[in-house]
Formats: structure tokens, C-alpha cells, sequence
């Protein structure tokens, strides 16, 4: 703001031994201190806004992880459906083969998440499925809570952008009110 907003002395002008100042708002000279405070809440308020877009981006990008290592849970659920689920299981039970779980893991592998060993091409065995979903679990529980983190952020910036907004219209209501104010106390 110091680039945008200077100060410069009124050469003579003293009210009660205080100099008095005009300011310079983007190479406009001769800007009063209210039109320059309105300049200032408004540029927050745009820096603001360029700053609410960055984190609405990196929420889109949390969520689409989200959305896909779910894709990759359901898989993996849907693949430890299809074990036997009687008698004695063991961690070496086969899945029924499922085209699908080739997409789970590439899920698993775009976001380094568990490294999914296929067995017969399209076959999961149980102990790799059941590391695989609590790691996969794990990833979508932290992700939620940055996510969640960083919506707090994007709501408390749009509030902050807001009060930018309703600072400089104050400001400028203000001013307007003085002007008027001095010049009714002239006619009269």
C-alpha cells in the first residue's frame, strides 16, 4: 500500500501547528485522506479476492482427490465383498476378478497412497485389499480435515474481503456527509 497511498505536506497550511497533508493515490494528486483510506479498503479487498480464487482452486483440487480415492475405496470394498465370507479366512483369499480394480489402483498410485499388487491381472488378495482400504481410509480422513481447514480459511477471507468492501463505502459515505455538511454551513 506505501506504492499506492502518498503523503505529501500542503506547503503553509498549519491548523494548530500541525502540518496538513494531501495525498497522492495512484498518481492522482491532491486526493483527500477519506478518498485515500476508501482506495486502500478497495485494493485490500481486490488483493483479497485474488487470494479467495488461489484457495477456491486448491479446495477444487482436494475435492476431486477426495472424489477419487472414494472411487478407489468402493472398489476395493466391492473387491473384499466378493471373498468368501464363511469358514476360515485367510489374508491370501482371492477376489472374484474385477476389470475395475486396475482404476484403484492407479488411483492409489497417482496419489502415493498404497502401492496395489494385482494377482492373475484383475484379482486382489485379502490382507493387500483390507492395507489398502485402511490406507486408502487414512488418506480421505486427513484430506477431509485439511480440506475442512481450508474451507475455515476461504469463509474468514470472504469476510475480511466484505468488511474491505463495507470500510470503504462507510468511508466514502462519510466524506459525502462532510461535504455536504460544510456546504450547508455555508449557504446558511
Amino acid at each position: 500500500m506505501s506504492d499506492l497511498i502518498e503523503t505529501n505536506a500542503i506547503n503553509g497550511f498549519k491548523v494548530y501547528g500541525q502540518q496538513m497533508v494531501e495525498y497522492t493515490v495512484a498518481g492522482n494528486s491532491g486526493v483527500d485522506f477519506g478518498h485515500a483510506i476508501a482506495y486502500a479498503s478497495l485494493e485490500e479487498a481486490t488483493a483479497i479476492e485474488v487470494e479467495t480464487n488461489a484457495y477456491s482452486a486448491v479446495l477444487r483440487t482436494r475435492q476431486k482427490k477426495l472424489s477419487e480415492l472414494s472411487d478407489a475405496l468402493a472398489i476395493l470394498t466391492q473387491a473384499l465383498a466378493t471373498m468368501k465370507s464363511s469358514g476360515t479366512q485367510q489374508s491370501t483369499d482371492k477376489s472374484s476378478a474385477m476389470d475395475s480394480l486396475y482404476t484403484a489402483k492407479e488411483i492409489l498410485k497417482k496419489y502415493g497412497v498404497y502401492n496395489l499388487t494385482l494377482v492373475d491381472g484383475n484379482k486382489v488378495e485379502r490382507g493387500t485389499a483390507q492395507k489398502a482400504q485402511a490406507q486408502t481410509e487414512y488418506e480421505m480422513d486427513m484430506e477431509n480435515n485439511d480440506l475442512q481447514q481450508d474451507m475455515i480459511t476461504v469463509q474468514g477471507l470472504i469476510s475480511k474481503r466484505d468488511d474491505s468492501y463495507s470500510t470503504a463505502a462507510k468511508v466514502l459515505k462519510k466524506v459525502n456527509s462532510t461535504g455536504n455538511s460544510i456546504i450547508n454551513s455555508i449557504g446558511n
